[in-house]
């Protein structure tokens, strides 16, 4: 079975970590075409957050786990749905700046910090995911063959 999750997930930490780095470029240089540009990297990896959180579930689904492991795919499901909702938010946030032109001192540093926490949890989030697979190798053919080796007595 072909898994999407370990491609989407790339294009998440990708697109909203270049949208926090671009919104944090306008805060510096107060150029218009920073703010858009994060507006639009910003969506894209909102959405691409929720798929990677779906096909994350797919993927669980798809894999023998041991309670070692078991513990591992959870605290990493729970960081990525954290995360999900933190960006959710975030973007939600932009819209209504936008739509009521309410990015101002006090609520522009409170869209930061959410901003600064989200991309905390994103890279814990990929962290952890990164250990499943490559130092335990949740998910890759050497566990498959592992889970599917039939017991010897040897």
């Amino acid at each position: 079975m072909f898994l999407w999750h370990p491609i989407i997930v790339h294009f998440t930490i990708a697109l909203l970590s270049i949208a926090l780095i671009t919104d944090f470029v306008y805060l510096i240089t107060r150029k218009e075409h920073f703010w858009h540009f994060s507006t639009y990297l910003l969506v894209l990896g909102t959405l691409s957050a929720v798929g990677a959180v779906l096909t994350g579930h797919q993927a669980e689904d798809s894999v023998l786990l041991n309670p070692q492991t078991r513990a591992m795919v959870d605290s990493h499901e729970l960081s990525g749905e954290i995360t999900m909702w933190i960006f959710i938010i975030l973007t939600t946030l932009r819209f209504m700046f936008i739509k009521f032109k309410k990015f101002k001192e006090p609520v522009k540093w409170i869209y930061y910090m959410i901003g600064l926490t989200a991309l905390i949890f994103l890279f814990r989030t990929g962290i952890l995911g990164g250990e499943m697979v490559y130092i335990h190798g949740v998910g890759t053919s050497d566990q498959m063959k592992k889970s599917t080796q039939k017991p010897s007595f040897k």
